[in-house]
């Protein structure tokens, strides 16, 4: 019976320490890695050119800009039209968790 019990406290432990440490994720919106790469090839080869890359990423930036334009901490995240390494660091961080 302790063993069972030892056990079971042991996954709750395991899966609080797994819940925890995943990052926040309600700001993330459309900016996913997978809508991103589907935005970039265009010709639907499962490939992406340089050009379809600076593309996406270039739409990718605008869309962070504007969801960040209505963000509490707008000042935070942009200066004027440009985005903070917070900013980016927050889209980089989009991208990486949506693979």
């Amino acid at each position: 019976m302790k063993k069972a019990l030892l056990a079971a406290t042991a996954v709750s432990l395991g899966l609080l320490a797994a819940t925890v440490s995943l990052p926040a994720r309600a700001d993330m919106g459309d900016i996913t890695f997978n809508a991103i790469f589907a935005m970039a090839d265009k010709d639907r080869n499962s490939m992406i050119t340089k050009q379809e890359f600076l593309d996406a990423m270039g739409k990718a930036y605008d869309m962070k800009m504007a969801k960040m334009k209505a963000a509490s901490d707008a000042d935070k995240m942009m200066k004027g039209n440009a985005m903070t390494m917070d900013g980016f660091k927050s889209l980089i961080n989009d991208l990486h968790s949506g693979a």
